[in-house]
């Protein structure tokens, strides 16, 4: 029983790392621009769309993380220290310029066509929902997997990030009454509480991963 209890926290504890950096709520004003021209029908179809492709590349990461850094040598500290840089300085740009990890998709609305042009995998999926920092994360969780309990902390990030991304796809599909709901000021001061809160994500990243450099070299 305790098991499950800690095994659920843990679901918890990440979701709560990615949604703020997968931060599908400033997301969706540019999944309104870009599918604007489109049905109602087309725009559910594409944000469940960016949602399944968004998991896929946060899985893959995932699953192939160990293979990487088994590959180039790396150790587990000094993934988890640049993982919290990377995550740190898009914290960062969050807090103090109000934008997120999806203003960092070039183009706009103006360069797609009034067609219903496909858009769920780029930009919105990748480098939207999953971009460098939730690519970061659940490497970084994927470091942190206890020895002893490999099968069951996989499936504790695996289901996180399954989770996360249907929350992702429950945003996108509502994006339209999110914008009407929130308005711009509201957008952005959620934007800007997500963004202290990936920073705190971001320092306890840091500080794990310096901690483990200062036990090795002791």
């Amino acid at each position: 029983m305790n098991l499950v209890v800690t095994a659920v926290k843990d679901v918890a504890l990440v979701v709560f790392g990615l949604l703020p950096v997968m931060n599908p709520v400033s997301m969706a004003p540019l999944f309104l621009g870009l599918t604007r021209q489109g049905s109602s029908q087309f725009r559910r179809r594409q944000a469940r769309k960016s949602a399944l492709y968004a998991i896929g590349v946060l899985v893959a990461f995932f699953l192939l993380g160990n293979g990487i850094i088994a590959l180039f040598g790396i150790s587990l500290a000094g993934i988890r220290i640049a993982g919290g840089l990377i995550v740190l300085v898009l914290a960062f740009r969050m807090l103090f310029s109000g934008d997120g990890e999806a203003d960092t998709v070039k183009g706009g609305p103006d360069a797609i066509k009034r067609a219903e042009v496909d858009i769920s995998f780029s930009p919105i999926a990748m480098p939207g929902l999953a971009g460098p920092g939730c690519i970061a994360i659940v490497m970084g969780y994927g470091s942190q997997i206890p020895a002893d309990h490999q099968l069951l902390g996989y499936a504790v990030v695996l289901a996180g990030i399954v989770i996360t991304g249907v929350i992702a796809w429950i945003v996108l599909a509502g994006a339209d009454w999110l914008a009407r709901f929130l308005g711009e000021h509201g957008i952005q001061a959620v934007t800007k509480i997500m963004g202290f809160l990936l920073a705190c994500i971001a320092v306890q990243f840091i500080a794990s991963g310096v901690r483990e450099f200062a036990h090795s070299m002791a």
